[in-house]
């Protein structure tokens, strides 16, 4: 399931799912996108750790006896609140009994979603028109400027880490900057990114 909390003006509400219409319903947007905000929710590039209704109650992340006990009863009894970047995206993966869900997969899983979920919405309105980088160079940049290291970028975006390397330098230097931190200032004071 993606989840989108809302900016405060607006409500959660689900941008996907394959999670059982009634599950949703009975458990509500509201108590789901505070389990997907709670303390526990993994930030992009984070280790994940599950969540297992009944077995970490303390850490239920606002989801109380009833909502808790709906989302068993639906077999979602692991699940993995997991950080899509700053924009208040989630995505909730869940299984049927713990264990369920292979663990070194997931932060994989969770790149590939922000990565996806960033492309969906990139309508190239963030793009300068007369910007000198190319659509990679950009996009590698951009993850530069999420705060992400070389081998993190190569997997998003689906390349080996010297390719990333490479893109990096090429806008470094079209960019005429010093260094990583220089070329992502540039980038954003000229509308780039």
């Amino acid at each position: 399931m993606v989840l989108d909390t809302g900016n405060g003006s607006e409500g959660a509400r689900i941008l996907a799912s394959n999670w059982v219409y009634d599950a949703i319903d009975m458990v509500g947007v509201d108590s789901l996108a505070r389990l997907a905000q709670g303390r526990d929710a993994t930030p992009l590039g984070g280790c994940p750790e599950p969540w297992v209704p009944g077995k970490n109650c303390r850490q239920n992340n606002g989801i109380g006896s009833g909502p808790e006990s709906e989302l068993a009863r639906f077999g979602h009894n692991e699940i993995y609140a997991l950080q899509l970047g700053a924009c208040g995206r989630f995505v909730l993966f869940s299984g049927s009994r713990p264990g369920r869900i292979r663990q070194v997969l997931v932060s994989a899983a969770q790149f590939r979603c922000a990565y996806l979920l960033c492309e969906r919405e990139d309508d190239g309105s963030a793009k300068c028109s007369d910007s000198p980088l190319s659509e990679r160079e950009r996009e590698c940049l951009f993850w530069v400027a999420e705060g992400k290291t070389t081998d993190d970028v190569a997997q998003i975006v689906g390349v080996s880490p010297n390719t990333a390397n490479r893109y990096i330098s090429l806008a470094i230097r079209k960019l005429s900057a010093a260094n990583r931190a220089k070329a992502v200032a540039t980038a954003i004071r000229r509308g780039i990114l």
